[in-house]
C-alpha cells in the first residue's frame, strides 16, 4: 500500500489513526475516527479516496432501504436506516449494541447486519457470499469457512424484515428455510 494512501486518509477530518494490513488474517483496512466525528461524513470521503486510488469500486446502484425493528423472537433490535448514499445497520441487546455503516447494496446490507450481529452475541463472524431473490423471498448465501448455508425469508412484510429474518437463519437464531452445504 502505497504510504500517500495512508497518510492522505489520516488527513480526512474525522479520522484518529490508521492501520493497513493487507497480508494478515484480518486484512483490511482499520480506521478510529475521533469522539466527535461525523461518522456519514467521513465513511462518504474515505469511500470516495479509496475508489479513487482503485481500492474500492465506485459505488453500486442504491438498495432502497428502510427501517426495521426485526422480529421479537431474534433476540436482538435490528435498524437498518437510510443515509445518504448508504445504510447504517445497527443490532443491539439489552447490554451491547454495534452498528455498521454500509454501501446501500444487498450484498454490503446484508454483510454489515452479518457483521453487527455476530458483535454483539459473541460469535464469530460469517461472510455473506450471496443475496438474492427469487419471487417474494429474498435468499442469502452464508459462509463459516467450512460451510455454505442458504437461508430464506419473505420480502412480502418488507426488505428490512426479510432480510433480518434471513440472517438470522443464516446465523442459525432461526430456521434456515434451506439446507445447508460444504463450501467451496
Amino acid at each position: 500500500m502505497k504510504p500517500s494512501l495512508v497518510s492522505r486518509l489520516e488527513d480526512i477530518p474525522g479520522v484518529a489513526s490508521v492501520v493497513v494490513d493487507l497480508e494478515g488474517f484480518g486484512r483490511g483496512i482499520d480506521v478510529r475516527l475521533t469522539p466527535d466525528a461525523d461518522e456519514v461524513a467521513v465513511m462518504e470521503q474515505l469511500h470516495a479516496l479509496l475508489a479513487a486510488y482503485g481500492v474500492r469500486h465506485e459505488r453500486l446502484s442504491p438498495l432502497p432501504v428502510e427501517r426495521s425493528n426485526g422480529p421479537a423472537e431474534i433476540g436482538v433490535a435490528v435498524r437498518i436506516t437510510p443515509i445518504t448514499r448508504g445504510a447504517r445497520v445497527e443490532v443491539e441487546t439489552p447490554t451491547v449494541r454495534s452498528f455498521r455503516v454500509v454501501a446501500a447494496t444487498p450484498l454490503s446490507i446484508a454483510q454489515g447486519l452479518a457483521d453487527a450481529w455476530c458483535q454483539v452475541i459473541g460469535r464469530i463472524p460469517i461472510e455473506i457470499v450471496d443475496v438474492g431473490v427469487e419471487g417474494d423471498v429474498l435468499i442469502v448465501t452464508a459462509s463459516d469457512g467450512e460451510q455454505q448455508t442458504e437461508a430464506a425469508a419473505s420480502i412480502s412484510q418488507g426488505w428490512a424484515r426479510g432480510l433480518t429474518r434471513a440472517i438470522a437463519g443464516a446465523l442459525g437464531v432461526l430456521p434456515p428455510r434451506r439446507s445447508s452445504r460444504k463450501a467451496g
